[in-house]
C-alpha cells in the first residue's frame, strides 16, 4: 500500500488537497499504526508518508496538519524505541515540518505537553535529535538532518535547549557531510557529470575511493573530537563508529525510494544551504557564531571550509547550467 498512497501523494497532490478529507484519511491511518503494537518496520512507514506528505505540501497551506503530524510521531517517540530506524524516522518528521515553518513548529513544541514525561517536549526533541546525529544514514535521511540542524542555528528565538547543546551542532553537521562525501563518491565516481554536479569532481578526481578502514579512521578521528552529549555514550564506541560506516552509508536506506522534492535535482542544496545559514549568523550575531564554532578543533576547521569550497563550486555548476 506504501507504494500506492507515496504516487497518490506526490502525482496527484492538487488531488489531495482539493478534499481535506483525503488527508485526513491517511492522517488517521497513520496515526492508527504508530499507536498499536504494529511493529517498527510498519511504524517506519507510517511516519514516512507523514514526512512525504509535509515535503510534497510545503507552501500549500497545510499548517492545520503539522501539530498532529509532530504529535503523533513525538508520542511514539516518548513511549520509547528500539531501533534506530524508527527513532530517526520520527525526528524527522518533526525536521520535516520545521523546514516547512520554523515559527509554527516551535509555537507548536511549546504548546505540547505529553502525561509522565516531565522534560519540556522542545528540550526532549532538540536533545534526541543531537543525540542521534550519527544515525541519520543514506543521502535524503543525512540532507533533512542538515537542513534542519542549519535552521534549528538560525530560529530568531533560540530555546535554552538549544543554547546547551550548541558546541555539538557544528560537529554534528561535519559528521553528516563526511558520511554525504562517501556516498556522493561511491554512487557518483563512475558519472562524472553528476559529481561535477555534487562539487566533488575537482578535488577529488585524483583520489581513489577510500578503503573501509580509511573511513572507519576518518570517522573515528572526528567522532573523538566530539565531546559525549549523553551519559552512556563512553569515549570508547569503537564499534559504534564501525558500525557508522556500514552499507546503509553508501547504499542509502530501504525508505529513500519514496522520493520528496528535497530529493529531486532542483531541490534544497544541503552544502548552499548551511554555508548560507552559517554567513548569516556570522553577519549578524557574533555572540551565536562564536557559541558555535568555538569548539571546532583544527582538523573540523579545515573540513567546515572544504564545506565551503564545495558549496561555491556547485554554486557556479548551477549558475553555470541556466
Amino acid at each position: 500500500m506504501m507504494p500506492l498512497l507515496h504516487n497518490y501523494i506526490t502525482v496527484d497532490t492538487d488531488m489531495l488537497l482539493a478534499n481535506s478529507k483525503h488527508l485526513e484519511v491517511i492522517y488517521n491511518m497513520c496515526k492508527k499504526v504508530l499507536s498499536v503494537d504494529a511493529g517498527e518496520d510498519a511504524e517506519c512507514h507510517a511516519a514516512k508518508l507523514l514526512e512525504v506528505i509535509i515535503l510534497q505540501c510545503r507552501g500549500r497551506g497545510i499548517d492545520q496538519c503539522i501539530p498532529l503530524f509532530v504529535e503523533a510521531v513525538l508520542e511514539r517517540l516518548i513511549r520509547g524505541v528500539k531501533t534506530s530506524e524508527l527513532r530517526t524516522m520520527c525526528l524527522q518528521v518533526v525536521i520535516a515540518a520545521l523546514y516547512y515553518n520554523p515559527a509554527l513548529l516551535i509555537q507548536t513544541l511549546d504548546n505540547m505537553h505529553f502525561p509522565h514525561n516531565p522534560q519540556p517536549i522542545t528540550a526532549h526533541f532538540i536533545n534526541q535529535w543531537i543525540n542521534d546525529t550519527e544515525f541519520f544514514l543514506g543521502l535524503h535521511d543525512r540532507k533533512m538532518c542538515i537542513i534542519g540542524l542549519s535552521l534549528l542555528m538560525e530560529l530568531p528565538s533560540r530555546p535554552a535547549a538549544l543554547e546547551r547543546v550548541a558546541g555539538h551542532i557544528i560537529p554534528s553537521i561535519l559528521l553528516l557531510f563526511l558520511g554525504l562525501k562517501h556516498l556522493y563518491e561511491s554512487r557518483l565516481l563512475n558519472k562524472p557529470d553528476l559529481l561535477a554536479r555534487a562539487g566533488l569532481q575537482d578535488q577529488d578526481q585524483n583520489e581513489e575511493i577510500p578503503s573501509d578502514e580509511d573511513e572507519v579512521n576518518e570517522s573515528q578521528n572526528l567522532l573523538q573530537q566530539q565531546p559525549n552529549m549523553a551519559a552512556g555514550q563512553g569515549a570508547n564506541e569503537e564499534e559504534d563508529d564501525d558500525d557508522y560506516w556500514d552499507e546503509d552509508c553508501v547504499e542509502g536506506t530501504p525508505l529513500e525510494e519514496y522520493s520528496t522534492p528535497l530529493d529531486y535535482d532542483n531541490g534544497e542544496d544541503e552544502y548552499q544551504f548551511f554555508t548560507a545559514a552559517l554567513l548569516r549568523i556570522q553577519n549578524s550575531d557574533a555572540a551565536w557564531y562564536q557559541c558555535l564554532t568555538a569548539p571546532l578543533s583544527n582538523e573540523q576547521k579545515k573540513q567546515l571550509q572544504e564545506i565551503y569550497s564545495v558549496s561555491q563550486q556547485r554554486r557556479s555548476t548551477a549558475a553555470k547550467g541556466h
